[in-house]
């Protein structure tokens, strides 16, 4: 490990040893090296004022993403506790109140005026420009464009005060439009319409705009979740020559369109490319398609570095408010009518950028570019969409129409057989200026959609390591909040009559577990097996008629070779050693939890406690081994690459044990191990490293600061492990007697045995797993 300080700022990265074999790739990508990470630490005499303004973002950008499920976990938790009535008495309000977001929501102007949200504004900076006056007689629908990630200048001029909106506007009220689906959020529906915030529904957005006297004005970010999916640094797409919905509305009700520009939106977050046609991007529309939100890929800085995390980047947005398009109310509007007027708005909308790019950073050679979705009806048996491209109006009026790669989409055009042929002819390439063929479109798809063989194999590999990192870190969480949702639905019983299976079963995990012979043998392991490889290599032979205690070293993050090996049948440990059945042990709180218990005992987990291991050790014949990762949660916090430390010379509690039952001690080393992720690595007696001990005490597992690589891209960072080799050792056993009450010398003398033992191995085994001879094993 490395530190330096530089300009107040603490870097802390680590190099991976040079004798350690290159990390393969975990994807259908070229192979990547490791890099060195590096943390670019904000510096400690940060002033106040900007501390304040991260305060704020932090807890919006925590609203946006985390607080509704906060809320609804917190609404069914309260029903199972002596605050039960909390939640009934909301409920009962809920549904006397459930149709207010649809008639104007509402708006608490104290909250609108939080100081809060002037740090937030602050923080970026935001600022909103007027270019006309909007006369309050009238009623008016805001396009916003462009949605960005998180839409940061829309939240902060329309639904706050911080930037002067009713006093630029004076006697305007606005009603920004959101996804129906948070105002059936408990409590969270109350907080957002605080703010001003509507549902995006034709009946919430036209109950503004039907009011007598004017003064209402309808945000509307027109590209939505969509346009999201497009907000790179840089670009300046907006999703609009399709839509048409709000200039309808606006024909209906008379109201007048006004195009809004923000600048700066789409630099706020770094995206994972996307782009259309890849892989990535067909699941993220498919997922948006049935699921309503887009869920682009972002990242940017964090709260405390400079380096990740989901706080935006400090830049500067400046939110534009153009010239009013008057519209004429007309109740049944033909669709020419329409086209004039969305053209109409297009072209203003496009004028404002050119007339105010040059303010605002934008090369001059920059121009707006308008995409649409259209579909092809029902061209062969399927309902796949052009994506269409449409630059920015030319000097001389006219509009460059491009076709660019395949996508499905919920807009269907319907195309009539000449109009089919102009379409089919534009993409073969006959038509000038179309920009690529049909024929290479589809050519694409088919490679993007029946990879070879290979491509697939390493695709299931990703994916089955990324199933079990997940069921490791999310599962028991999820199945608990499920378990608990399931109560309060129609599905009550299959919770109730899981929850008395609980009851009676809650011992079983203490008793030996229930192993399944078929999860342990399913086809997914071979595949988790074969992403890293992992590879299970025997020493000696372990007799039958005997018990045994494993120490496996070291943790590493995951302890993936542990669970490979002797959790699975992926790499033959049945065959290898027969008549010997593996239990690994694991931490016990793991078995509390719903569902999780059971799936983790089917493999042959048990809890990582006295009794359960009395019990395999005493009570259930022999033949039986106990894996114990001996480092434990202590141990992860020092594993990174490169590294060859375990945590063993006060661990002796599982010597005691095997001179207790009588069970031979079985070294195992793991090499590779360590190398599954990078973390960073603080050191004793700073203020990170005993925040991180005093987490462990609490929570019972180690916090570790760590990341792999991501799951699209080889040179992202996510938690899909880095695919290089793990081989982990079975040493020779050391024979132990039964005693029932050993003395402290007998078991520091076989705990010295084990520890020279384990050296040994290490010692043998180095230099043909990508060690150097010089390479020792470090015994903390």
């Amino acid at each position: 490990m490395v530190e330096r300080r530089k300009k107040g700022r603490l870097w802390t990265h680590f190099t991976r040893s040079s004798s350690l074999p290159p990390a393969a790739a975990p994807r259908f990508v070229a192979p990547l090296p490791v890099e060195d990470m590096k943390i670019d630490f904000a510096p400690l005499e940060v002033p106040v004022h900007r501390r304040l303004q991260t305060v704020a973002v932090l807890q919006w950008v925590y609203s946006f993403l985390g607080l509704a499920p906060t809320c609804i976990i917190l609404f069914f938790y309260l029903l199972f506790t002596r605050f039960w009535l909390i939640s009934v008495l909301y409920a009962v309000w809920w549904f006397y109140d459930y149709d207010t977001p649809a008639r104007g929501g509402r708006r608490v102007a104290w909250m609108c005026g939080f100081k809060v949200w002037k740090h937030m504004r602050d923080y970026f900076p935001i600022k909103l420009v007027k270019t006309a006056d909007l006369d309050p007689r009238h009623n008016y629908i805001l396009g916003f464009h462009p949605h960005g990630v998180l839409v940061a200048g829309a939240f902060t001029n329309f639904c706050t005060n911080a930037t002067g909106f009713r006093q630029l506007f004076p006697g305007l009220t606005s009603y920004m439009l959101m996804l129906p689906l948070w105002f059936r959020t408990p409590f969270f529906r109350d907080y957002i319409m605080c703010a001003g915030l509507i549902p995006s529904d034709k009946k919430s957005a036209r109950y503004p705009l039907s009011k007598r006297g004017g003064g209402n004005a309808v945000v509307i970010a027109v590209g939505g979740a969509p346009e999201s999916l497009d907000a790179h640094p840089g670009t300046y797409n907006v999703l609009l020559a399709t839509k048409k919905g709000f200039i309808k509305m606006a024909m209906e009700h008379g109201a007048h369109l006004v195009p809004v520009f923000s600048f700066g939106e789409n630099e706020l977050f770094d995206q994972v490319g996307n782009q259309r046609g890849t892989w990535l991007r067909w699941t993220q529309e498919r997922l948006q398609g049935f699921m309503g939100v887009a869920l682009p890929l972002f990242h940017a800085r964090g709260i405390f570095q400079y380096s990740f995390g989901l706080m935006p980047y400090r830049k500067p947005i400046s939110t534009v408010v153009g010239r009013p398009i008057r519209v004429e109310r007309n109740r049944k509007p033909m669709a020419e009518e329409l086209d004039a007027l969305h053209q109409l708005y297009m072209d203003e909308l496009s004028n404002l950028f050119e007339e105010h790019k040059g303010n605002y950073g934008v090369d001059k050679d920059t121009h707006l570019s308008f995409t649409a979705v259209v579909c092809r009806g029902s061209v062969g048996n399927g309902s796949e969409g052009l994506m269409t491209h449409v630059s920015s109006p030319s000097p001389s009026g006219g509009i460059s129409l491009g076709f660019g790669p395949l996508c499905k989409t919920s807009h269907c055009l319907k195309q009539k057989g000449s109009d089919m042929k102009t379409i089919l002819a534009a993409y073969s390439g006959v038509l000038k200026g179309t920009g690529c063929s049909i024929l290479s479109a589809l050519q694409d798809l088919s490679v993007a959609f029946w990879p070879c063989r290979s491509k697939m194999e390493k695709q299931l590999q990703v994916i089955s390591v990324l199933q079990w990192v997940i069921s490791f870190l999310a599962m028991g969480v999820a199945c608990t909040a499920l378990l608990i949702y399931m109560f309060c639905t129609d599905c009550w019983l299959i919770s109730a009559i899981y929850t008395a299976w609980l009851i009676v079963d809650w011992n079983t995990p203490k008793q030996g577990g229930r192993r399944s012979s078929w999860v342990r043998n399913w086809t997914v392991w071979t595949y988790f097996r074969d992403y890293f490889p992992i590879r299970l290599i025997k020493t000696h032979n372990l007799l039958p008629s005997r018990n045994y205690i494993f120490g496996y070293h070291p943790h590493g993050i995951f302890c993936f070779g542990a669970f490979c090996n002797f959790g699975t049948e992926a790499t033959g440990f049945t065959k290898k050693f027969p008549g010997i059945k593996p239990s690994l042990a694991t931490l016990a709180g793991n078995f509390r939890l719903p569902v999780l218990r059971d799936y983790l005992m089917s493999g042959g987990i048990c809890p990582v406690n006295k009794n359960s291991i009395d019990y395999l050790l005493s009570c259930n014949g022999t033949g039986n081994a106990v894996v114990i990762v001996i480092g434990g949660a202590s141990e992860s916090l020092q594993c990174a690459p490169g590294m060859n430390t375990v945590t063993l010379k006060n661990r002796k509690g599982f010597v005691r044990l095997a001179l207790q039952k009588g069970s031979d001690l079985v070294p195992v080393y793991s090499f590779g191990e360590n190398d599954a992720y990078k973390q960073v690595i603080f050191e004793e007696g700073t203020y990170w490293r005993s925040l991180q001990r005093r987490l462990q005490k609490i929570i019972g597992f180690a916090p570790c600061l760590f990341h792999g690589c991501g799951l699209f891209f080889g040179n992202s960072w996510g938690i899909v492990p880095y695919g290089n080799p793990i081989t982990t050792i079975v040493g020779e056993p050391i024979t132990v007697p039964k005693i029932e009450d050993p003395t402290e010398e007998m078991v520091d003398l076989y705990h010295a045995m084990y520890i020279r033992s384990l050296q040994c191995l290490f010692d043998k085994y180095k230099t043909r797993f990508g060690l150097k001879e010089s390479d020792v094993l470090y015994i903390q």
